[in-house]
């Protein structure tokens, strides 16, 4: 592309997809890109092996980012455009610490890698490259790390090398040793960070120039770790281009490599492999020759011009940082050590019509056993060369069509005999930019760190898939995974290629957390409710009510039960009893036991229900007995409780309302008597009085009726009244006659 002023323009396109280390679980520290020659968009693409897999994208240091959950089908691809939440993750900053560190965890084994597609008003990818997750084997304790020393960073847009630490644990100390200046660092002088789980630290080189990279700087933790190196804006010919890749720790380091270049490739130019040592006095072989071309001691590395492909040979392990390109644009990526190491099986899809070439080594035999998505006869041995320097292995550097590998086509690339490993180049001489990504599993196996698990929780141990055999210890298994709820030490014994690799880790438990309720089994009076509380330490409650609060209020009788999580995430149970007492009750009896007659007497005896620890009568009276006169109203109540302290109120009414006598003349004159409408013991509020004339016309209505007809309202004349009683216990009908 060329050194032009830069309008931001940036074009999302789906690029080449490929697919790097199968595995289950990911950490990744994302680099950052400067915007002034392409930063976005960006991609996690995905694919899933022969399985379905449910794939969770979260960033554990920072609670208020949501999880993103993938359905993805058996044997398909899935790319994620990151783009908008670039910010969230990408380690822009040098020496802060920063919760972006990416975690990825799938059900079952799949594909990952990253992709910065940095796009701009010149075209699309013009500053990319493929970073591809190598799962549990990027995760080790102890690193160095390898940069291309030829090419400077583009000038004055804030690209510059780097290289990003996350952290897998809480309490991670990280010790770095900077051969160079970083940002706020002096070289070769050691400094210790601290990182918690998903926690990122970036280190950038204080200088542009090749020569300043911070090459062979050496990282150790206390706990496993991963690391991603980036160099971006690496300025060739008036270009630029971003490269780089995730690391892997020293324990998965080997001796021997093999670099391919691709057929695209003309010249030197812009071919290199870096190879660092990790130990003193390691003695650097090419082409099979018996004549080391260099020494080196740890921490130092050397430039190897790639004018063919070629074995590179170590006496103690190395890193190869592989740099290539088309014209121009360049990219690298971190090799993997020929020995133990390959794939059975790699997919990856073609998603424009840019240069696409195939890198693929394989061991003599396995040559003719290649298939392209079924097709047979798209790789034929006949492609493949000898590697010089090692005669047992071959290579070939395919550059296929887009009639071969249409773009936005998943492809599956297998061989039925042997193991191989893939390389894949993706772009443009010039202006689009180039992408490269090798793809390969590494042989090793891990189990992880010791692990601590809630108690009956199936947890999966797996050694990776793609291997030869599979011993486990104490059960025998011989399959890829176990599943377990036992706590101890299990140990794997894993075979590859002729080569043994072992790990064991140890299951504890957490602690038990004691009890979530707080409440014991308990009794409350029906008409009362109590409070079910939780003790501290606990969160996402479910009752059995449905209720999701830390705490309930309830009334009934039932057993309650509630799950919830304790501090280390571990679901618990519990439950209480609450039993709902039946509350105080009985009859209230009262002498005389006629109504008519207790009604005409002015006192009334009352015995409440007995065997009750305290009586409360209406007038105070505690006794079960009460000796009074009657009420008003003719109702009567005492408060019973019990000896569980229930409390009840019981009522009885005497109903004198229906004892009435109706006198049927009025004479309205003044004289004092019968002047009007009178009932005998009517009680107040308690009948509903209707006066008829004699043809039937309703000519008065008064509801309730006080004994406060006006005398002036009706006419000398003969009525009919009716009298209802408000409980309709009582209806009287009769004539009344009115004289004056």
């Amino acid at each position: 592309m060329n050194n032009r002023l830069l309008l931001g323009i940036l074009l999302l396109f789906l690029s080449n997809t490929t697919f790097a280390q199968i595995d289950k679980e990911f950490w990744f520290a994302a680099p950052y890109a400067n915007p002034s020659n392409g930063r976005t968009p960006v991609y996690i693409r995905f694919q899933s092996f022969d399985k379905p897999s449910t794939i969770k994208i979260e960033v554990p240091a920072n609670p208020a980012i949501n999880a993103i959950t993938i359905q993805l089908k058996a044997n398909s691809s899935y790319s994620l455009d990151i783009t908008r939440w670039l910010y969230l993750i990408e380690n822009d900053q040098a020496d802060i610490i920063s919760p972006k560190g990416l975690h990825i965890i799938s059900t079952t084994e799949i594909y990952v890698y990253y992709e910065i597609f940095g796009s701009n008003s010149y075209g699309k990818g013009t500053n990319s490259d493929l970073f591809t997750l190598k799962g549990r084997n990027a995760l080790g304790t102890e690193f160095y790390t390898p940069f291309q020393t030829r090419f400077d960073n583009y000038l004055n847009i804030n690209a510059y090398a780097s290289f990003d630490i996350v952290a897998t644990e809480n309490n991670t100390h990280v010790t770095i040793t900077p051969t160079q200046a970083i940002v706020s660092y002096a070289p070769n002088i050691p400094f210790t960070i601290i990182l918690n789980k998903g926690e990122t630290w970036s280190g950038r080189a204080f200088f542009t120039e090749a020569i300043n990279r911070p090459t062979g700087s050496h990282i150790q933790s206390t706990k496993p770790i991963a690391v991603t190196v980036k160099d971006d804006s690496m300025f060739k010919g008036n270009n630029w281009d971003i490269g780089g890749d995730q690391l892997i720790p020293l324990s998965q380091l080997g001796t021997d490599y093999i670099v391919i270049k691709h057929i695209a490739n003309i010249g030197t130019d812009n071919d290199y492999a870096y190879v660092l040592a990790t130990k003193d006095n390691t003695s650097i072989y090419t082409k099979g020759d018996a004549t080391p071309i260099a020494v080196l001691n740890k921490g130092m590395q050397l430039e190897i011009p790639i004018s063919q492909s070629v074995l590179i040979h170590a006496s103690e392990p190395i890193y190869v940082l592989h740099l290539t390109g088309l014209g121009n644009e360049l990219a690298e990526a971190i090799l993997p050590q020929i020995n133990c190491t390959g794939s059975k099986a790699v997919g990856f899809i073609r998603s424009n019509d840019e240069t696409l070439v195939l890198n693929i080594l394989t061991k003599t035999g396995s040559q003719n056993s290649f298939s392209l998505n079924g097709n047979t006869t798209l790789i034929k041995a006949t492609d493949f060369a000898p590697v010089i320097g090692a005669s047992n292995w071959l290579y070939a550097s395919i550059e296929f069509t887009t009639s071969q590998i249409p773009a936005l086509k998943a492809n599956l690339l297998t061989n039925s005999i042997g193991y191989f490993h893939l390389g894949l180049m993706n772009g443009s001489s010039d202006e689009t930019g180039f992408r490269y990504g090798y793809f390969s599993d590494f042989g090793f196996t891990s189990l992880g760190s010791d692990t601590t698990i809630c108690a009956n929780t199936t947890i999966e141990l797996s050694a990776g898939i793609q291997k030869d055999s599979y011993q486990w210890l104490p059960n025998g298994e011989t399959t890829s995974r176990i599943f377990t709820q036992d706590s101890g030490t299990y140990y794997v014994r894993v075979i590859k290629e002729g080569c043994t690799f072992e790990d064991s880790i140890h299951i504890s438990f957490f602690p038990q957390s004691g009890p979530i309720i707080k409440n014991k089994d308990d009794s409350i009076c029906a008409n009362e409710t109590i409070v079910i509380r939780t003790n501290s330490g606990f969160n996402k409650f479910v009752w059995s009510t449905f209720a999701q609060t830390d705490s309930i209020v309830v009334s009934k009788s039932n057993t309650y039960k509630v799950s919830a999580k304790d501090t280390h995430g571990c679901v618990s149970k519990d439950s209480v009893i609450i039993t709902s007492l039946p509350l105080p009750n009985g009859i209230i009896q009262y002498t005389p036991t006629d109504n008519q007659v207790a009604c005409a007497s002015p006192l009334v005896d009352l015995t409440a229900p007995p065997n009750y620890s305290a009586y409360s009568w209406y007038d105070g009276s505690s006794s079960p007995y009460l000796h009074t006169q009657k009420t008003d109203n003719g109702i009567y109540w005492v408060t019973l409780t019990d000896s569980f302290g229930c409390r009840n109120k019981i009522f009885t009414e005497i109903d004198c309302s229906i004892y009435i006598e109706v006198y049927n003349l009025i004479t309205p004159n003044g004289d004092g008597k019968n002047d009007y409408f009178e009932i005998k013991d009517l009680q107040d509020n308690t009948y509903e009085l209707k006066i008829y004339n004699s043809w039937g016309a309703l000519v008065y209505a008064k509801n309730p009726y006080n004994n406060n007809i006006d005398s002036g309202e009706l006419a000398d004349g003969l009525y009919y009244y009716s009298l209802t009683h408000y409980k309709n216990k009582r209806n009287l009908k009769g004539w009344l006659h009115v004289i004056r």
